[in-house]
């Protein structure tokens, strides 16, 4: 589910919950975000783990190399292969998201 939240209410429910919490804003939403990007990680590597189990294999690059091989039949095998390819990429670039607000947090202790 995709929540589209006005900028007005999130700034105002930030607000109260730093006042609430009586922790900063900048906190809160580092958080938040921190917690939604590890979410979205755990996600894709749920799927690729799913992969992984389907096919016998440990990675895009194998499955691909059974496909050229014989090994496994084309079809859905080459959609999961692009598949994969791409949430490996997508979880790596959130990965280094990540790694961008801990490396945040570092600077700003």
């Amino acid at each position: 589910m995709i929540w589209r939240v006005n900028i007005a209410v999130l700034e105002r429910v930030v607000k109260e919950a730093e006042s609430l919490l009586g922790i900063p804003a900048e906190v809160i939403l580092g958080e938040g975000l921190k917690k939604f990007l590890v979410s979205k990680v755990e996600e894709n590597l749920g799927i690729t783990c799913n992969l992984k189990k389907k096919y016998g294999v440990s990675g895009y690059l194998e499955l691909e190399d059974q496909i050229k091989k014989g090994g496994i039949p084309e079809h859905p095998a080459w959609e999961d292969v692009i598949l994969w390819e791409e949430l490996s990429r997508h979880t790596e670039a959130l990965q280094d998201l990540i790694r961008q607000l801990e490396a945040g947090e570092t600077v700003a202790s």
